[in-house]
C-alpha cells in the first residue's frame, strides 16, 4: 500500500506506541485521525513537525459509539479510510484476576480485546471502497506459555492474535489485518522500570524494543500488499519473526 495520501486511524496516539507509529505515518504523508482518552497535544505537535496533517478524537474507547464516531471523523475529515491501527490497549489494574472484581477484569479484555475487533468492525466498509489494511498491536504476554502475572491481559492479547489469523480472509473483500507482538518496549513506563531496578537487575534482562524498531515493523506490515493474517513477533535483540497464517 502507498501510504503517502493515505488516512489512517490510530488508537492509544496520546504517548508511546501510539504516538511513534503516527509519528512514522505523517513523515511519510500520511494523514491521521488520532485517538486517545488522554490529551494528545503531544503527538498533534510531532506530526506538525513532520509537516503532516492530523485531527485530534479524545474518546473513551470501550465505548461504543465513541469507537465508531473514528471512522466517521476520519471520512468527514479526509474523506475516506485505508489504514487501522488497533493500538490502544493495557490499563491500570488496581487488581488483578482472580482477585479483580469482575468489572475490572472485563474492562481489561475490553479495551484489549473488544474494542480492536469493534474498530476493525466499523472501518471495514470504509477500508472496502478503496482497499484498506488494519495492524493489530498485540503483546508477547499473548504468545508465551510460561505463567503470567496478569491473566486477563495476556488472555486478550492472545485472543486479539488469533482474532487476526481467522480474519485473513478478508484479503479476498480488499482489506489485509496484520499483527506485531512486541515484547518489552522502551516507552516511559519501561523506562522507570528500568530505573527502579539495581544494576544487576538490568544486566540480567535484555534492553527493550526501540519505539523505532516497533513503528518501522507496523509501516512494513502496512506497506507489503502480500501479507493478510501475518503476525509479526518482536523480541530483544532479535530480528523481527514472521508466522504466516
Amino acid at each position: 500500500m502507498e501510504i503517502d495520501g493515505s488516512v489512517a486511524v490510530v488508537t492509544g496516539a496520546a504517548a508511546g506506541i501510539g504516538q511513534a507509529i503516527a509519528g512514522r505515518l505523517a513523515g511519510l504523508g500520511a494523514r491521521l485521525v488520532l485517538a486517545d482518552i488522554s490529551s494528545c497535544a503531544q503527538t498533534l505537535s510531532m506530526v506538525a513537525s513532520a509537516g503532516g496533517e492530523a485531527t485530534v478524537v479524545n474518546a473513551d474507547l470501550c465505548n461504543d459509539r465513541e469507537v465508531g464516531r473514528l471512522v466517521d471523523v476520519a471520512v468527514e475529515r479526509f474523506g475516506g479510510l485505508q489504514i487501522l491501527v488497533n493500538n490502544a490497549g493495557g490499563g491500570q489494574p488496581t487488581a488483578r484476576y482472580p482477585d479483580a472484581l469482575v468489572a475490572q477484569w472485563s474492562a481489561v479484555l475490553d479495551l484489549n480485546l473488544r474494542t480492536p475487533m469493534l474498530a476493525t468492525q466499523f472501518a471495514l466498509p470504509a477500508l472496502r471502497a478503496h482497499g484498506g489494511v488494519v495492524v493489530n498491536v498485540a503483546s508477547i504476554a499473548g504468545l508465551d506459555h510460561q505463567p503470567y502475572e496478569w491473566p486477563e491481559y495476556g488472555a486478550a492479547k492472545a485472543g486479539l492474535i488469533r482474532f487476526t489469523t481467522a480474519m485473513a480472509g478478508l484479503a479476498s473483500d480488499n482489506v489485509r489485518i496484520t499483527c506485531v507482538v512486541p515484547d518489552w518496549v522502551r516507552t516511559a513506563r519501561a523506562e522507570a522500570e528500568l530505573a527502579a531496578m539495581t544494576a544487576g537487575e538490568r544486566a540480567a534482562r535484555p534492553a527493550p524494543i526501540p519505539l523505532p524498531v516497533l513503528a518501522d515493523t507496523v509501516i512494513d506490515l502496512i506497506r507489503n500488499d502480500e501479507l493478510s493474517g501475518h503476525v509479526v513477533v518482536l523480541r530483544p535483540g532479535q530480528p523481527p519473526h514472521r508466522l504466516a497464517p
